[in-house]
């Protein structure tokens, strides 16, 4: 009896630890930019509106991820497509030959750092 109850702990275990061995998260969606180098979009926004520019800054950049691994990434009305994985937290876009690392958390997605980190959020 105790070997049947150590054998199903053990396979319960297993099972466990399988769950996070799939393909990662699933991040597929359309994701809006929330904020560019520390600075957010409804300030961003209003530094645009100041200047007489009449623009929707949050629609200027969004990236569509596909469930197949592509992505579509529009900003300023040019739009370029790629690839992209994702690692635990870790993201990698690609597009042509150029690699942007960044992070996943929740429904956010980072790219860059400082002065050129760009936010995107679900």
């Amino acid at each position: 009896m105790k070997r049947i109850i150590t054998s199903i702990l053990m396979i319960a275990a297993l099972m466990i630890l399988c769950v996070g061995c799939g393909k990662g998260k699933d991040v597929s969606g359309t994701y809006k930019l929330s904020s560019m180098g520390g600075t957010s979009v409804a300030d961003l926004q209003k530094q645009y509106d100041e200047i007489g520019m009449n623009v929707n800054v949050a629609d200027m950049f969004t990236m569509e991820l596909k469930s197949d691994g592509t992505f579509t990434m529009i900003y300023g009305g040019e739009s370029e497509s790629g690839t992209y994985k994702v690692d635990g937290s870790k993201i990698s876009m690609t597009i042509e030959n150029d690699t942007e690392e960044g992070t996943v958390s929740g429904n956010t997605i980072t790219l860059g750092s400082g002065d050129e980190e760009m936010v995107f959020k679900k």
